[in-house]
């Protein structure tokens, strides 16, 4: 498996992965399938590279003959007071490849790429708390919950929460 930041090459199979996972797991995006599927691949390709910061962008798991299997996005706040704030969001593994540590992976690479940023002293996240396998694996890497909005997704008449996380490094980080 390769595991590396997705680029405007990649930006068909992105889309093809981002709508797919919106169809298959609803409860685990803010967004909607009725909302992007309408989006062009200009709109797609803005999000491999968000703030045209090359420190922002969207990591793929890349499996046998360059299948992408997995995505997670990462960014770093731009706002000069919160530059040390490094937010995660849209994790998706293909349903035939969970529990083979794709989506560990992903995450590991995220965080070792935050950590070589330097000046990160927090990664922030939130979680449907439906979404088990996902809070307990970012609880595995240090995740702590801070908050918790209830009702927070409202997806074919039922509410869902969500819980906010945050990862502190160390201050030398």
């Amino acid at each position: 498996m390769e595991i590396r930041f997705l680029n405007s090459q990649d930006v068909v199979v992105y889309r093809d992965l981002r709508l797919q996972a919106l169809i298959e797991s609803p409860t685990a995006f803010a967004s909607s399938y009725e909302q992007e599927s309408c989006f062009s691949l200009t709109n797609f390709a803005a999000r491999l590279r968000p703030h045209d910061d090359s420190a922002n962008g969207i990591f793929g798991a890349f499996g046998d003959k360059d299948r992408l299997i997995g995505i997670l996005s990462f960014s770093r706040e731009s706002r000069l007071k919160r530059t040390h704030i490094g937010s995660l969001w849209s994790m998706y593994v293909l349903p035939e490849f969970r529990r083979q540590g794709v989506a560990a992976t992903l995450l590991d690479e995220a965080l070792s790429h935050a950590r070589h940023l330097g000046g990160l002293r927090q990664i922030v996240l939130t979680v449907t708390t439906n979404n088990l396998a996902a809070c307990s694996l970012y609880k595995s890497r240090g995740f702590e919950r801070f908050g918790l909005e209830r009702d927070a997704l409202f997806i074919d008449g039922i509410y869902f929460d969500e819980e906010h996380l945050a990862l502190h490094f160390n201050h030398d980080a």
